[in-house]
């Protein structure tokens, strides 16, 4: 494979979390194009090896994983030969593709990523259709567990665990699975179970938090006046201030110390105040898990950046669209019920509920690439390097908001 054209890198990353629901590793998803589920050249390690530069060390860890360990794809070509790269060994696990016979040049290859200090997990593993040689070299197995009947994992688990080997369950799709997993011995945990509401039966939107909820919505209206702006955040004190406090954090390092909402208006602009308001109304749903907060923050972004590369005049309310689209799991509601109780408007309505529209096409753009569906991850007529851009964007933007809150 020529190394002087090298494809456009597509990377995203899936979060592992643990019993407590923090998210403690990545798995980075990665193709060449934006239309190939698998690789389709004839140098399937050549092309690895470009991604996975690409990914890790054009786009850099830090960016996409911040100090959290990831999990990078080995197909078997890579494992029979090891390429020297300068990957941080603590940091990044090496998972074993489903597909990896264990021949002599591979485990070979395992004991070489081993000894250089990679941890070695072992991919959508299956005693059917795996290698269960390769249990001996490993140190962590993914298991996929919508397929067997539940006493089949759960016996499954159990060999496993006794082997001294660490458990991530794959495609855990509810609050259910995760404890029906979290009870036969499973460490870690993908999927999308964060993300679902957690019940539907009689469930109101706690008064304080629907307030804050509704305040952020209605200053999103671009027919306010900067005196109704001003009127409207004064309704709440607690918001009030802490508005008042992040401005005049560290972070932003203004000349002289801001005391009213109306200089933080001038000074910062009604879009950042707007923005801030969303990301501190956030901030109040302490109860849930801090990687669903993060997670509507990079969505957030990423749909404003994709708004205005677009050509947007207004990209607020993509970032409205964005940072709500998981109103449903942070409250434990439906979309449409959460979307009744608050005064967005209508574009934003239907974009939540339905999907419709520019700024739904966008919230859809943004899920597609969280989830590495790259076919769909398309938005206006952008090109793929500005779409990945504008996620990468968001990853850090969103890591840097919430130190911000935090401070």
């Amino acid at each position: 494979m020529s190394r002087t054209t090298r494809p456009e890198v597509f990377v995203a990353r899936q979060p592992i979390y643990d019993a407590s629901m923090a998210v403690v590793a990545y798995e980075l998803l990665y193709r060449a194009s934006p239309t190939s589920r698998t690789a389709q050249i004839g140098d399937p390690a050549g092309a690895t090896l470009e991604v996975i530069a690409g990914a890790a060390l054009e786009i850099g860890l830090d960016r996409l994983a911040g100090g959290l360990p990831v999990h990078i794809n080995y197909p078997q070509e890579l494992l029979a030969k090891v390429p020297e790269l300068p990957l941080q060994a603590g940091r990044v696990v090496i998972e074993v593709l489903e597909d990896v016979r264990a021949t002599p040049q591979v485990l070979q290859g395992i004991h070489t990523l081993r000894a250089r200090g990679h941890r070695i997990a072992l991919d959508d593993y299956s005693p059917q259709g795996s290698d269960p040689r390769l249990l001996e070299v490993a140190d962590v197995v993914k298991l996929e567990i919508t397929h067997p009947p539940a006493d089949e994992l759960a016996r499954l688990a159990r060999e496993l665990r006794a082997a001294s080997l660490e458990l991530i369950a794959e495609n855990v799709e509810s609050r259910e699975q995760f404890e029906r997993c979290l009870a036969v011995g499973f460490t870690g945990f993908q999927g999308n179970f964060l993300q679902q509401p957690e019940t539907f039966s009689a469930r109101r939107v706690p008064a304080t938090r629907l307030g804050a909820l509704r305040l952020t919505a209605a200053l999103q209206s671009d027919d306010y006046s900067l005196d109704e702006v001003e009127r409207i955040l004064s309704q709440d004190v607690s918001l009030s201030y802490r508005v008042l406090r992040c401005i005049n954090s560290s972070y932003y390092n203004l000349p002289r110390k801001i005391e009213s909402i109306r200089q933080a208006i001038v000074v910062l602009g009604l879009d950042t105040l707007r923005q801030l308001c969303g990301l501190l109304c956030l901030q109040g749903f302490d109860d849930r898990p801090p990687s669903l907060i993060l997670q509507a923050m990079t969505r957030g972004r990423m749909c404003e950046q994709l708004g205005k590369l677009a050509g947007a005049r207004d990209a607020g309310p993509f970032f409205i669209t964005g940072l709500f689209s998981l109103l449903n799991a942070l409250l434990g509601l439906p979309t449409r019920k959460v979307v009744e109780e608050l005064p967005l408007t209508p574009a934003v309505k239907s974009a939540l509920v339905s999907g419709a529209g520019p700024l739904g096409a966008a919230l859809q753009c943004t899920r597609a690439y969280e989830r590495g569906v790259w076919d769909h991850a398309v938005y206006a007529d952008l090109p793929p390097h500005l779409v990945r851009a504008a996620y990468v964007d968001a990853l850090f933007w969103a890591e840097q908001a919430r130190a911000i809150l935090s401070g």
